[in-house]
């Protein structure tokens, strides 16, 4: 960033285990200190999100909150505009509320839900959501929910919530246009987004909305570190090859996609090996490029400027997360090198 513009707007995603509820509270009220726009909790099969942003919630003023995602084969549509209102009660108006399907593991083989119809399910989903945050009556007829008779009894502090979808495939990035204030993507390859913007605008041509206005926030690994940068890259790999090679195909298609077939063939193939015996084999073939195509990891000045090339891209909201195995020291590390108040 030159002198003169204005101060870089990043997020920071918050996991819901590994660090004590203390060590947790003062990075996000760290994050408050050094201008973070907002903190986002996610929950896969951890600690939900909601539960843990009232918490943060409580003990923050300025920093906004948002669900990282809030997945919905494990909640209602009503449920959930009764937790976004509640939670955007309790933050003064500060929620921002990312939805998303998850995979197809997660979905049936933890919440024993079957795996069907994602992007109706998404689409009805949302305007429930919206229908209730409203304050009207919900009456609503789709091809999986029907809802009759019931309006949110206390009214929301918001009634116009912004919403945003975690999306992957072509035509749920393009429903992520139509639908949603902004985009929740992860390993999200940065040359690609010209590609991917074009299906947000595909999307938003058919609600007639304006394809400039949504928020472009991918999850980047973030882990900056001038002792051990090379460490920091190697939990980035481990963290990229467990998705790629660990919840099945989802996200493993996704990087071929983004023209990675050879890399997300043999991590499939190495992690596929017994007695988790490929996994460092894995890891390994995540290359550089994929790396700092997705991610800020490594030095401090090297993390810098991959998220520099972020906003060169067109990314608006950069989120960051830690990799999988970093300790407090890093996280903090990290934070401070990247904070917003010191560019």
């Amino acid at each position: 960033m030159t002198q003169g513009k204005p101060q870089p707007r990043i997020a920071l995603h918050v996991a819901s285990g590994g660090l004590s509820r203390q060590e947790t509270l003062d990075l996000v009220r760290r994050a408050e200190e050094l201008g973070y726009e907002s903190v986002w909790a996610g929950e896969s099969w951890g600690f939900d999100s909601f539960t843990t942003l009232a918490w943060l919630a409580g003990q923050t003023t300025r920093i906004g909150i948002g669900t990282h995602i809030a997945t919905i084969f494990s909640r209602t549509p009503a449920m959930t505009a009764q937790s976004a209102a509640s939670l955007d009660w309790i933050s003064g108006g500060r929620l921002t509320l990312g939805l998303g399907t998850s995979g197809p593991i997660v979905v049936e083989n933890w919440h024993g839900q079957r795996w069907e119809q994602p992007l109706q399910r998404t689409r009805e989903f949302i305007e429930i959501v919206r229908l209730a945050l409203s304050g009207q009556r919900v009456d609503y007829d789709g091809r999986i929910f029907n809802l009759r008779g019931f309006r949110l009894r206390d009214e929301p502090p918001r009634s116009e919530l912004p919403v945003m979808l975690a999306s992957i495939g072509p035509r749920n990035v393009e429903l992520t246009g139509e639908l949603a204030e902004g985009w929740l993507p992860i390993f999200l390859r940065m040359d690609a987004l010209p590609e991917m913007r074009s299906l947000l605008a595909t999307g938003a041509a058919r609600s007639g909305r304006d394809a400039s206005a949504i928020e472009i926030a991918p999850a980047m690994l973030a882990a900056a570190s001038e002792r051990a940068p090379d460490e920091a890259r190697g939990m980035a790999r481990a963290h990229v090859a467990f998705y790629a090679g660990g919840m099945g195909t989802f996200y493993n298609r996704m990087l071929q996609r983004f023209g990675w077939t050879e890399e997300a063939e043999r991590i499939s193939a190495e992690w596929a090996r017994p007695n988790r015996e490929g996994r460092p084999a894995a890891a390994a073939a995540v290359t550089d490029e994929m790396l700092d195509s997705t991610s800020a990891v490594g030095s401090p000045t090297h993390a810098r400027e991959r998220l520099e090339a972020a906003y060169d891209a067109g990314v608006t909201l950069p989120v960051l997360m830690f990799p999988f195995g970093a300790d407090v020291v890093l996280m903090r590390d990290t934070l401070e090198a990247l904070a917003p108040s010191r560019w």
